[in-house]
């Protein structure tokens, strides 16, 4: 058994390999033109407080945090100048050119949209930005973790465009012709910039538990308002090109946006000040991305070595959670 458990394992250590433990974020936020003063407000309060909060919670550190909106000067942190075709295409270029591998890159768009197909686009400043365009400047990020999250009306159609492996897709609706005023932004910035969403409650907010929370939040208000919803958010994480809305993140769709979280590194607010608790978390972490790599090998193993191979994982997982459990009712 621990034979075979060894030849099973051997692939998947290599898919938990330092870089992942280490992975920078860098952060882009896409705010557009909001056309009513209500809209303009609102969009520079959700890529504000977004931007604030990635750098207090998440440790993203300020050079890698990128605001670009409507206004061409603001002397608000991490604003750094307006949303322009040539400005976002600048920004996009010039980080594509410094990212490590193995890096997150996480690109938030918040206002209105419109088009269709390739040509759906987010309205800003100038000339507009359509899904063609943001296709090419996404091949650029070849060797990171790319999360797109389109969060502006109309946004469905950016999402066959736009997905491939290794890369998060959300749209906050289905297709172009959902063009009403959305919803989803406000939910989805609420479950990163507040604790409401850590579902699992370990401490940190995935973009699959944001996407899970926006969603639940967004079908509330209409159905409080007894209105027929508008807007149906959709994600793909697995290049398919076909959005779900509920995506399960463990056999299919949503496994890599489980996995995807700002702070990028394992770190945890439980153990942010304890370097004991935090190596432990990470350790935890890392065993689940062991755990979820290996159920997606489970048809080309063998069932016993499949078997093995997850036992001795679970046994591993089971071990840390106690001693995280530990150590924390002692300090509690």
């Amino acid at each position: 058994m621990r034979g075979r458990w060894s030849t099973a394992l051997s692939p998947l250590a290599l898919l938990c390999t330092p870089f992942m433990l280490a992975a920078q974020t860098h952060l882009v936020i896409i705010s557009g033109l909001g056309g009513e003063k209500k809209y303009t407000d609102a969009f520079t309060q959700l890529s504000s407080s977004l931007a604030d909060v990635a750098a207090t919670r998440f440790g993203i550190p300020e050079k890698e945090i990128i605001w670009l909106g409507e206004d061409s000067v603001s002397k608000r942190p991490h604003y750094h100048g307006q949303s322009t075709k040539v400005n976002i295409e600048r920004a996009l270029t010039d980080l594509a050119g410094r990212v490590g591998a193995g890096d997150q890159v996480a690109i938030l768009l918040i206002g209105h949209g419109s088009g269709e197909g390739p040509e759906t686009k987010i309205s800003i400043p100038g000339p507009d930005l359509s899904a063609r365009d943001f296709a090419q400047l996404l091949g650029r990020f070849t060797t990171q973790k790319v999360a797109f999250i389109n969060m502006t009306s109309a946004s469905g159609d950016m999402l066959p465009v736009l997905a491939a492996p290794n890369r998060v897709i959300i749209t906050a609706t289905k297709s172009s012709f959902e063009r009403n005023e959305s919803h989803f932004a406000q939910f989805f910035v609420d479950a990163l910039t507040k604790d409401v969403a850590d579902a699992d409650k370990d401490g940190r907010v995935s973009l699959l538990e944001a996407f899970h929370y926006a969603i639940a939040e967004t079908k509330r208000i209409y159905e409080t308002d007894t209105r027929l919803q508008t807007e149906h958010a959709q994600l793909d994480d697995m290049g398919a090109k076909n959005g779900v809305a509920d995506p399960d993140g463990r056999t299919g769709q949503g496994l890599l946006a489980r996995r995807f979280f700002l702070d990028g590194a394992y770190a945890t607010r439980a153990g942010a000040n304890d370097p004991q608790l935090a190596a432990l978390y990470k350790d935890k972490f890392a065993l689940e991305d062991q755990i979820d790599s290996l159920r997606t090998r489970k048809t080309a193993m063998a069932a016993d070595a499949y078997d093995d191979a997850l036992e001795n994982l679970l046994v591993q997982l089971a071990r840390k959670a106690k001693s995280i459990r530990e150590l924390e009712g002692r300090k509690s």
